[in-house]
Protein backbone atom coordinates (compact mmCIF):
# COMPACT_ATOMS: atom_id res chain seq x y z
CA UNK A 1 0.00 0.00 0.00
CA UNK A 2 3.04 2.37 0.33
CA UNK A 3 3.46 2.34 -3.23
CA UNK A 4 0.15 3.38 -3.85
CA UNK A 5 0.43 6.03 -1.43
CA UNK A 6 3.99 7.30 -2.42
CA UNK A 7 2.20 7.13 -6.39
CA UNK A 8 -0.16 9.66 -5.42
CA UNK A 9 1.96 11.73 -4.15
CA UNK A 10 4.14 11.23 -7.37
CA UNK A 11 1.11 12.39 -9.59
CA UNK A 12 0.81 15.36 -7.35
CA UNK A 13 4.20 16.67 -7.66
CA UNK A 14 4.23 15.65 -11.78
CA UNK A 15 1.13 18.03 -11.66
CA UNK A 16 2.87 20.37 -10.42
CA UNK A 17 5.32 20.60 -12.54
CA UNK A 18 3.72 20.11 -15.33
CA UNK A 19 1.17 23.02 -14.60
CA UNK A 20 4.11 25.76 -14.40
CA UNK A 21 5.36 24.94 -17.72
CA UNK A 22 2.29 24.70 -19.23
CA UNK A 23 -0.72 26.56 -18.28
CA UNK A 24 -3.23 25.48 -20.46
CA UNK A 25 -3.72 21.86 -17.93
CA UNK A 26 -5.57 24.87 -15.61
CA UNK A 27 -9.34 24.18 -15.81
CA UNK A 28 -10.93 26.91 -17.76
CA UNK A 29 -8.08 28.78 -18.83
CA UNK A 30 -7.80 26.87 -22.01
CA UNK A 31 -11.27 27.94 -23.36
CA UNK A 32 -11.13 31.63 -22.25
CA UNK A 33 -10.90 33.79 -25.04
CA UNK A 34 -7.53 35.98 -25.84
CA UNK A 35 -9.20 38.92 -24.10
CA UNK A 36 -10.26 37.27 -20.93
CA UNK A 37 -6.27 35.60 -21.05
CA UNK A 38 -5.41 39.15 -20.99
CA UNK A 39 -6.76 39.76 -17.60
CA UNK A 40 -5.26 36.96 -15.65
CA UNK A 41 -1.97 36.98 -14.36
CA UNK A 42 -0.95 33.43 -15.23
CA UNK A 43 2.35 33.34 -14.19
CA UNK A 44 1.41 34.45 -10.98
CA UNK A 45 -1.85 31.80 -10.60
CA UNK A 46 0.41 29.03 -12.29
CA UNK A 47 3.12 29.16 -10.13
CA UNK A 48 0.93 29.64 -6.63
CA UNK A 49 -0.88 26.17 -8.10
CA UNK A 50 2.73 24.62 -8.78
CA UNK A 51 4.21 25.36 -5.39
CA UNK A 52 0.25 24.26 -3.68
CA UNK A 53 0.54 20.95 -5.73
CA UNK A 54 4.00 20.19 -5.12
CA UNK A 55 3.47 20.86 -1.12
CA UNK A 56 0.59 18.48 -1.07
CA UNK A 57 2.35 16.07 -2.84
CA UNK A 58 6.07 16.13 -0.80
CA UNK A 59 3.42 16.37 2.36
CA UNK A 60 1.52 12.55 1.10
CA UNK A 61 5.17 11.34 0.10
CA UNK A 62 7.03 12.12 3.77
CA UNK A 63 3.33 11.25 5.92
CA UNK A 64 2.97 7.73 4.12
CA UNK A 65 6.75 6.92 4.63
CA UNK A 66 6.57 8.31 8.23
CA UNK A 67 3.60 6.00 9.42
CA UNK A 68 4.53 3.09 7.32
CA UNK A 69 8.38 2.99 9.19
CA UNK A 70 6.28 3.56 12.84
CA UNK A 71 3.69 0.61 11.59
CA UNK A 72 0.59 2.70 11.85
CA UNK A 73 -2.63 1.08 10.92
CA UNK A 74 -3.73 1.30 7.33
CA UNK A 75 -6.73 3.10 7.86
CA UNK A 76 -4.72 5.67 9.92
CA UNK A 77 -2.57 6.12 6.91
CA UNK A 78 -5.18 6.70 4.78
CA UNK A 79 -6.86 9.15 6.66
CA UNK A 80 -4.13 11.57 7.12
CA UNK A 81 -3.61 10.82 3.08
CA UNK A 82 -7.20 12.19 2.66
CA UNK A 83 -6.96 15.04 5.33
CA UNK A 84 -3.33 16.23 3.85
CA UNK A 85 -5.57 16.10 -0.21
CA UNK A 86 -8.38 17.78 1.46
CA UNK A 87 -7.39 21.09 3.31
CA UNK A 88 -4.28 21.61 0.44
CA UNK A 89 -6.74 21.72 -1.99
CA UNK A 90 -8.74 23.78 -0.05
CA UNK A 91 -6.13 25.92 0.47
CA UNK A 92 -5.12 26.64 -2.80
CA UNK A 93 -8.62 27.15 -4.18
CA UNK A 94 -9.78 29.81 -1.22
CA UNK A 95 -6.02 31.54 -1.45
CA UNK A 96 -5.66 30.96 -5.10
CA UNK A 97 -4.61 34.97 -6.51
CA UNK A 98 -8.02 36.48 -7.86
CA UNK A 99 -8.35 38.61 -11.10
Amino acid sequence: MLFVEVLVGAIFIICGVLVKKYPNLIAGYNTMTPEEKRNIDIKKFSTFLHNGLIIIGALLIVASVVFYVIETMLLYRLLVDVIIIFFGLLYTLINAPKQ
